[in-house]
């Protein structure tokens, strides 16, 4: 059995995680959402999905946190906006409490590989709530062996959080309720507020 402690997501502070679907077939991906109204099939089978108000990147909401082991190698302007340890810190437990608190429906992991060379690619895991942002993922990364899953440490890690939405961005300086953010230190992105399911594709080579 999958639990938050055996994967280690415990360390994230997400100890409430109890419906965990660890690198789950394409069938069962694609039935899940259908099953809990994510999607809709088209035709051949295709997951058609509504990703809401954002059909695109909302690049003025991308945020990485100034910190001494990156701010030397980051280009800072309106591209790369610096927001402060104290505000990913706030919206880090936001996030952590809206999966913790979630536990009636499954959470979707996604080990896998950014990259193809064995000796440059990045283990990334990428945890979400609905099932087609893990479909999403199958599709777009590298999928590991099962030799490979059993030996898993994942070096980046992106918790999609897309209902959560930030209602305090005025007082924190930000663009909207939507925020995508960077913490390189600690090799984490958050994502909240958008449906759009590019932003862990981008999120992971940028």
């Amino acid at each position: 059995m999958i639990t938050a402690k055996s994967l280690g997501l415990d360390q994230l502070g997400l100890t409430g995680v109890v419906r965990i679907e660890r690198n789950l077939p394409l069938e069962s991906l694609i039935e899940d959402s259908i099953l809990h109204k994510q999607g809709k099939l088209g035709m051949k089978g295709v997951v058609m999905v509504d990703t809401g108000r954002y059909t695109g990147r909302s690049p003025k909401d991308k945020y990485f946190v100034r910190e001494p082991s990156s701010e030397d190698h980051i280009w800072w302007g309106p591209v790369n906006q610096p927001i402060s340890e104290e505000i990913f810190d706030e919206l880090y437990r936001k996030v952590v409490s809206y999966y913790n608190h979630a536990s009636d429906s499954n959470t979707y992991v996604f080990d896998g590989f950014a990259g193809a060379d064995p000796d440059y690619r990045i283990p990334i895991r990428i945890l979400a709530k609905r099932a087609w942002q893990a479909h999403f993922c199958h599709n777009m990364f590298i999928r590991p062996t099962e030799e490979e899953l059993a030996d898993f440490t994942p070096e980046f890690t992106i918790l999609n959080a897309s209902p959560v939405y930030n209602e305090k961005y005025e007082k924190h300086g930000m663009h909207s309720e939507t925020f995508i953010l960077f913490h390189l230190g600690r090799k984490l992105i958050l994502i909240g507020g958008t449906e759009y399911g590019g932003k862990m594709k981008k999120g992971i080579f940028s």
